[in-house]
């Protein structure tokens, strides 16, 4: 009996041990997702070496390789911010050279279609200086201008240059509350490491009402398409629509005319070159007829999307 006895004693110990362990790991996992769950930027980042230079309409269309051979196509506009890291100086799309190495910002919260290239418009874009040493760091800052991160601290002196996305010059007062944009070249060893900025950016960036399409497009095309030579087919028709284009069938082309606003596009069954109100355009695969039904390559929903 008092050997049981024992047993049961040492195994109430090692279960309020246990236990007191398991209310203290808990403790530590809810502090972590609710760091995870701390918003320290409104914006992700793309960095890439730019492999293509294409102009459009609206702008030029910058299609950038990472270190992990990962694409991303960047659409950038006359909305969009150009700076040098090292100068600090604004830049235009024109001087954005093929073997540059770029960072993209843009807005996490526009919706996005989970399409391979991923495509984006970015309200930000920094060409890294070969030669002249510059960071830039996009963040929300605390009151004493520690980044929401802990990543990097501001000493910001009388002579930092203060602005505003509109290049016109600010006082501190107005950096709180704003994602700041921060240049800077040297810093300390300190933990966390602190920096005297050469230039400050306050953004406001404000995320447009946009309807959210893609949940509908989504189930769209994950209830009818098929693959060919390695990519997606979808239904034109079913896809335009949806997103409010008219789709006009036209016989004499074997195609079809997809009509918005101003925008236009004729499209030719078996070829894959399409026109796009006054250029020509090319689709991954030519567009099929299948079903009574034309189904074109789905990088083609990415323009329909942007546009």
């Amino acid at each position: 009996m008092k050997k049981i006895g024992i047993i049961a004693l040492a195994a109430l110990l090692a279960g309020s041990v246990v236990g007191g362990y398991s209310a203290q790991a808990q403790e530590k996992v809810t502090q972590a997702v609710s760091e995870k769950e701390l918003v320290t930027t409104n914006f992700m980042k793309a960095t890439g070496v730019i492999q293509e230079i294409e102009k459009e309409e609206a702008g030029i269309r910058v299609t950038i390789e990472n270190e992990d051979k990962m694409i991303t196509i960047l659409r950038i506009n006359d909305d969009s911010l150009l700076f040098n890291s090292g100068t600090t100086k604004s830049l235009k799309p024109a001087e954005l050279k093929k073997g540059a190495t770029i960072a993209a910002y843009y807005d996490k919260n526009k919706p996005m279609l989970l399409i391979y290239p991923t495509t984006v418009t970015p309200e930000i874009v920094v060409a890294k200086d070969e030669k002249v040493f510059g960071e830039v760091k996009v963040s929300q800052f605390d009151k004493e201008f520690l980044s929401l991160d802990g990543e990097l601290k501001l000493n910001i002196g009388e002579d930092t240059p203060l602005f505003n996305q509109q290049g016109k010059a600010i006082e501190l007062k107005e950096l709180n509350g704003k994602e700041l944009m921060v240049f800077y070249s040297i810093t300390t060893r300190s933990l966390p490491p602190q920096t005297p900025p050469t230039k400050i950016i306050a953004l406001y960036i404000a995320t447009p009402e946009v309807p959210d399409v893609s949940t509908g497009v989504t189930e769209i095309i994950a209830n009818d398409h098929y693959m060919k030579d390695g990519v997606k087919m979808i239904p034109l028709r079913k896809v335009a629509e949806h997103l409010g284009y008219h789709v006009l069938s036209q016989s004499k082309i074997n195609g079809a005319l997809v009509t918005l606003d101003n925008s236009s596009f004729t499209i030719k069954r078996g070829d894959k070159m399409y026109g796009y109100n006054k250029s020509i355009r090319k689709f991954e695969v030519a567009p099929d007829l299948k079903g009574m039904k034309t189904y074109v390559s789905e990088d083609f929903l990415e323009l329909l999307i942007n546009n």
